[in-house]
């Protein structure tokens, strides 16, 4: 699956700036009903799971390190602190602080 690798591939690569559905789609060649299927039977996630992903895990990345939540925020491609942290602990349960003290332990 060439075409989905190069979407994943993107994804990984520019997570942190806004990327659209039609960027995908005429990435892959495919329509976004096509690209959402084939992404959900491969990869078991949406194009913008995929997206989330890549960000929270690069967020959760940094957060083992001492960069300030703000920056982090903006790094991974959010557009500010409130949004970061009510989607990082949506996707995980916690809060990006209540993330990093668990893991300075």
């Amino acid at each position: 699956y060439p075409k989905l690798a190069a979407v994943d591939a993107h994804i990984r690569e520019h997570f942190a700036r806004p990327i659209s559905l039609a960027e995908l789609t005429a990435l892959a060649g495919l329509s976004v009903a096509q690209l959402e299927r084939h992404c959900k039977r491969i990869f078991q996630l949406t194009p913008r799971q995929m997206i989330h992903k890549a960000r929270l895990g690069e967020a959760s990345r940094l957060l083992q390190q001492d960069v300030p939540i703000t920056e982090i925020a903006l790094r991974c491609g959010y557009t500010d602190h409130s949004a970061f942290s009510r989607q990082f602990r949506a996707l995980t349960g916690l809060t990006p602080s209540q993330f990093r003290l668990s893991h300075q332990r």
